[in-house]
């Protein structure tokens, strides 16, 4: 028998995706016909936008996050990378400070900052345990963090964001990307100007769409822009539809209609307090699954700093990797587990990710439990 060769009973394997994005969907929403998801109607309609879907969504997102009511939100095709652009080259001035704690908020510190000219940069980099060493500069023009880094698990706890926003200058704009987090993670209502989010992650929609939350300030900077700015990412034109509910660019219909459905089970079942109150339940299954393995420890060993909504798990055994997991993960011939559980391609530890999003398992553990058999199978026949 080869290390792929393991073979699982049915029952065994578990039905749900456990991916960080594009995560799970609302099961009502998997089993949905093509034709409900409106993908053949126009993103002007007024029955699609500011007397249909688009407005519906949008005020469920605003419930469900506890979103300012003076702070516009609006769609944004691209997915969060080209909201990213957008935010920095439309919201920045000649300074920005930022957090980098991952994959991701290197990308948005990095990747997408640093293709700014004329703008001094201060970024806060992780710590040998991948911990953010210090605070940004709360006088930069902008601000940008991470409340949930998706590759490494690390979380900004609540009172690190806090004191980032009671701190900021008079001038200083704070963005999050809230990607890994939105739809699961109660955040300090209205401690930022800019928000976004993918939808691909708590809300289970599909990628290339994204969310963008303004405060007052923050539209108003953007109003007041020199710059010059690429149409496609100068937030002035996006804003010139957002009293109607419609977008600068054809969205994808599909992908709101999914977030709608989202939200509305979601705020239907406890809202983002119950959300929260999930993710942290399939947390705390693998977190105490693992801390009693002998193959697996949590990555981000403080608590404080450990992602509920997107976990990340080391592997502590020398013959045991996230690519040999993923290779018997593929090999049972299954959806839901063929993209693997192996680590982010830039985290240096053997590892592995595992998404912990709100609509994995709506009634508790059942799916986890399974996974975690699943895993001690394949960990021991592995160490053979």
């Amino acid at each position: 028998m080869n290390e792929t060769s393991l073979i699982f009973t049915e029952d065994e394997l578990p039905t749900s995706s456990f991916s960080c994005g594009p995560g799970q969907g609302l099961p009502s929403v998997r089993t949905a016909p093509l034709y409900k998801t409106f993908f053949e109607r126009s993103h002007r309609a007024a029955d699609m936008t500011y007397n249909g879907l688009y407005k519906e969504c949008t005020e469920n997102l605003r419930t469900l996050l506890k979103i300012p009511a003076d702070y516009t939100l609006f769609f944004f095709p691209g997915g969060a990378t080209a909201a990213m652009d957008a935010v920095v080259w439309s919201l920045s001035l000649d300074t920005i400070s930022g957090v980098d704690i991952g994959a991701f908020s290197h990308l948005l510190c990095e990747g997408v900052a640093g293709r700014l000219h004329n703008v001094s940069r201060h970024f806060i980099p992780a710590d040998n345990n991948l911990l953010p060493q210090g605070l940004p500069d709360s006088s930069a023009s902008l601000v940008l963090l991470t409340p949930n880094e998706t590759s490494t698990g690390v979380q900004l706890p609540d009172d690190y964001l806090l004191h980032v926003w009671n701190n900021r200058s008079a001038d200083t704009l704070v963005a999050w990307d809230t990607t890994s987090c939105a739809g699961g993670r109660q955040l300090p209502p209205g401690a930022y100007d800019i928000q976004i989010f993918g939808l691909q992650k708590c809300l289970g929609a599909g990628g290339g769409t994204c969310a963008i939350v303004l405060s007052p300030r923050a539209v108003q900077r953007a109003q007041q822009q020199m710059r010059h700015i690429p149409f496609f990412l100068d937030l002035r034109n996006a804003l010139c539809f957002t009293d109607k509910y419609q977008t600068l660019n054809t969205p994808s219909t599909i992908n709101i209609w999914m977030t709608n459905e989202g939200a509305k089970w979601m705020l239907a079942h406890g809202g983002i307090e119950a959300m929260e109150t999930l993710c942290k339940q399939h947390a705390n299954h693998l977190i105490n699954w693992a801390q009693n393995s002998p193959y697996f420890k949590p990555l981000i060993s403080e608590e404080k700093y450990r992602s509920f909504t997107t976990l990340t798990l080391a592997i502590t055994h020398p013959q045991i990797t996230g690519e040999k997991i993923a290779e018997i993960l593929r090999s049972t011939g299954k959806q839901n587990l063929m993209d693997g559980l192996k680590k982010y391609r830039t985290v240096a530890q053997e590892s592995l990710r595992i998404g912990c999003f709100p609509f994995v398992d709506t009634d508790g553990v059942e799916q986890y439990k399974k996974l975690t058999a699943m895993l001690d199978k394949i960990a021991q026949r592995l160490v053979k």
